[in-house]
């Protein structure tokens, strides 16, 4: 396994970052259209900035998802995506990391459906060259749970996970068991902390000082023959600004000890 960190593409002082850390792969997210066009405009800004630093660009990922609209993709919406995992692709990246909004305006069937051919499009466009991954994030993307796993990655084989331990366990679910069921479908892994007291979210601190079980999680990890990639994301309304260093360094090298 190797770990690195979710970084701004747009400023070269990422890159050095991530290299001055000791770490081995920056992972770029885009939380809207805009973003991800300006990831796809920037792609050779980023090559540079890569092959400058020596790292790998692991992953790349498009979040809170608009683009399902009656249960179909819309076509504007879903050239971008195709456009943003091309782009991923010549960059090198090992993982396409998205999701499908659901829209209750239509059953729950449609919904489904759509999602099963929205990502066979997808898978379809990567053709064996990049992993397609959904994220268990639920901004706006209802593919979170094995009870949707069980219907649209049981339909498609060649569609992976990005499985985040602390997305679950806000939901109340059993993150470990999850992990058991389905750590053969997961190609991208993001290490994040959380944090709560009773039913109330207080922080997503850095990992190691948090509710997260690491040992247990990183115990079936190698049992499921997990060697992708741990991605850090920080996430804390406190371990920002000042903070901030001190929290990844903190995650960094908690983290570490569990890679063999």
């Amino acid at each position: 396994m190797r770990i690195g960190i979710i970084r701004n593409c747009s400023d070269p002082a990422s890159y050095d970052f991530v290299r001055d850390k000791g770490m081995s792969f920056m992972e770029i997210c885009c939380n809207n259209t805009e973003e991800a066009n300006n990831f796809i405009e920037k792609s050779v800004f980023i090559r540079d900035n890569l092959a400058r630093t020596g790292i790998s660009l692991s992953s790349v990922g498009r979040w809170n998802h608009t683009l399902n609209k009656g249960g179909t993709a819309d076509s504007a919406e879903k050239e971008v995506y195709f456009r943003q995992l091309d782009t991923a692709v010549s960059l090198g990246a090992k993982t396409f990391v998205c999701g499908f909004n659901r829209d209750d305006s239509v059953s729950l069937y449609k919904n489904l459906t759509g999602a099963i051919n929205f990502f066979a499009e997808l898978i379809d466009r990567a053709n064996g060259r990049i992993k397609v991954a959904v994220q268990n994030c639920n901004w706006n993307n209802f593919i979170v749970s094995p009870d949707e796993w069980k219907i649209v990655l049981g339909e498609l084989p060649d569609l992976y996970l990005k499985y985040d331990p602390s997305h679950a366990y806000s939901r109340g679910a059993n993150y470990l068991a999850e992990l058991s069921d389905w750590g053969d479908r997961i190609a991208h892994f993001h290490v994040k902390g959380i944090i709560r007291a009773g039913q109330r979210g207080i922080d997503d601190p850095p990992a190691g000082m948090d509710d997260i079980n690491w040992p247990g999680v990183f115990a079936i990890l190698y049992s499921r023959h997990y060697d992708g990639d741990l991605s850090i994301e920080p996430h804390s309304a406190f371990w920002h600004g000042a903070m901030s260093e001190k929290g990844i360094d903190f995650t960094y090298s908690y983290i570490k000890r569990f890679v063999l």
